[in-house]
């Protein structure tokens, strides 16, 4: 039986699955180049049903996300990509909306109603509809591998709300308590981050900047952006939302070095969160913790929950942001109509894969000059220990927003300057650290408490403080603050891959390589040859590794 899953919305996705098992899953941005597409992911649909060969009536079940949020599915083709401006008063109609609908029993039971009609008729045939958090919260839970865990969504927002305390078990997840959608730890990041420049949904690079500031300069004035109700179920978001009258704090922070503004948002941000988590996991009394939403793309916070004393395990969902919401939204139907038990990925290249016969067609097309390699890991391990900088482009395209080797630039770690000048290469800001890929046989030679989150390790969702043995040996992928944001790699993860590694390894006695992703700054991580071809021929990195064969600048 094929279930098909959707996300209309910014960053759109789609996911097949056969039965219980995911066959395919893609964003619609990796399709169309544009980052952060929003809208119907009709290129992702359309993709699919090429790939297997199927139609609409063979998919025996469609599944979306977002109750009630019916906009993108009205605007069609006119939904913006990116929804979410953080400092406009469309947005703030938008939330206000989205909160009545949260409150209101009638007017949500409205719009679910409508919902199911456009997608009726957009289908023709019905469509079951599941809400954001939800669908979250099975994409944590699900893939955790626990049987039991507390399981906390956050994000900006989502059908009303920001955040959302399930206790699961037995492979269901049951809903504790959920917080407004005007009460969001996703509207203060991300209006901080635009505060400094940057757009909202790439807040990420001011985790990056913070380590460079002082928390303690700014301290007192972002400290008024966002706090907890007493009870600590709930935030506090005072002045955001009425920025007009609260312009003399936003003037205030003016005067303040972005750094010192940037570590201040994360000093907060890390204390309101590690409470409002430590309430849940006390109250629920369990002590596996998993997590999904945009929030936790924020590895150091992962890490500060990973080191709480009750905190025994934690798992963050590989797509937490709203690109895993299709997945989501397939897993819990499975979970609660078909006895789905959480389970551990094998690995998450989910989405399109391409053989050497159409690496090669490209190559041609494009007049490029190759070389064919029966044994091409064992040649970019050797050119890798002479210094060259080289992308791999091989096998199916990974799931979430983490390259994880099939669509990676690789280096050597050992040149602490790689953060400034391979980062112009590639037009991307020089403060955002480079992240390794080490073999897990040397990881706790690598890093430190790594026994909580050793199956998150494969994905690249949470930063560990470095050992001195690996600040000493592997200086460009240890951040200004002492941590790195690994991938754990063991052979049966991607056998290709872990091969170049180990030569290197065997070559060079370092068990890591730089791995940041294959794009350019701003794009989509590159999904097909000719974006490969394209993103190498712009970089003026030295080599390319696509499928077996090697290519030169």
């Amino acid at each position: 039986m094929y279930i098909l899953t959707l996300h209309e919305d910014s960053n759109a996705n789609a996911t097949l699955f056969y039965n219980d098992n995911i066959l395919f899953s893609i964003a619609e941005e990796r399709i169309t180049r544009k980052k952060h597409q929003g809208g119907f992911p009709r290129k992702s649909l359309e993709l699919i049903l090429k790939k297997y060969g199927i139609s609409l009536n063979d998919i025996a079940l469609i599944i979306c996300g977002n109750k009630y949020h019916p906009m993108p599915r009205i605007l069609g083709k006119r939904f913006p990509s990116f929804e979410h401006t953080f400092l406009s008063p469309e947005q703030k109609i938008s939330l206000y909306y989205q909160h009545a609908l949260f409150k209101n029993s009638f007017l949500r039971a409205q719009i679910e109603r409508l919902n199911k009609a456009i997608l009726k008729g957009k289908f023709g045939k019905t469509v079951s509809i599941t809400h954001h958090h939800t669908a979250h919260a099975y994409s944590a839970y699900i893939t955790s591998g626990f049987d039991q865990a507390i399981t906390i969504t956050t994000d900006n927002y989502g059908d009303g709300c920001s955040s959302a305390v399930f206790v699961c078990g037995n492979g269901k997840c049951h809903l504790l308590r959920s917080s407004s959608a005007l009460n969001s730890p996703g509207q203060y990041y991300g209006e901080l981050a635009q505060f400094l420049g940057f757009h909202p949904l790439m807040a990420g690079k001011m985790t990056g900047l913070a380590a460079y500031g002082n928390p303690d300069i700014a301290y007192d004035h972002i400290k008024r952006l966002f706090s907890l109700t007493e009870d600590k179920k709930d935030f506090v978001l005072p002045c955001l939302f009425f920025k007009n009258k609260n312009q003399n704090i936003f003037k205030s922070l003016e005067k303040y070095a972005r750094e010192d503004i940037a570590a201040a948002a994360q000093k907060r941000f890390e204390e309101i969160m590690l409470e409002y988590i430590k309430n849940a996991v006390s109250e629920s009394g369990i002590k596996n913790i998993a997590l999904a939403g945009g929030i936790y793309a924020n590895v150091l916070l992962n890490q500060k929950i990973s080191e709480l004393d009750i905190v025994d395990k934690i798992f963050i969902h590989p797509g937490m942001s709203d690109q895993g919401i299709s997945m989501g939204v397939g897993l819990a139907y499975l979970a609660e109509n078909k006895g789905l038990k959480p389970f551990k990925f094998k690995n998450i290249y989910f989405g399109p894969g391409y053989k050497n016969d159409d690496i090669e067609h490209a190559l041609k097309h494009n007049n490029i000059s190759y070389e064919h390699y029966n044994d091409i890991e064992t040649k970019v391990a050797r050119l890798l220990s002479q210094s060259k900088v080289i992308a791999r482009f091989s096998g199916n395209l990974e799931y979430g927003p983490r390259a994880l080797g099939n669509r990676s630039i690789l280096y050597q770690t050992t040149d602490k300057s790689v953060n400034d000048w391979l980062n112009k290469k590639l037009h991307r800001s020089e403060f955002m650290p480079f992240a390794p890929v080490t073999l897990h046989e040397y990881a706790d030679q690598c890093y430190l408490n790594l026994k909580k989150a050793e199956y998150a390790a494969k994905f690249m969702t949470i930063s560990f403080n470095c050992t001195e043995w690996m600040k000493k040996i592997s200086p460009g992928v240890v951040h200004i603050d002492g941590t790195a944001r690994p991938q754990i790699l063991s052979e049966e993860d991607n056998p290709g891959y872990y091969k170049i590694l180990k030569e290197y390894h065997k070559i060079t006695g370092i068990p890591s390589l730089i791995n940041t992703s294959f794009n350019m700054h701003e794009e989509p991580i590159v999904c097909s040859p000719e974006d490969a071809l394209k993103a190498f021929k712009a970089s003026g990195i030295d080599y390319l590794a696509m499928g077996d064969y090697l290519i030169r600048q």
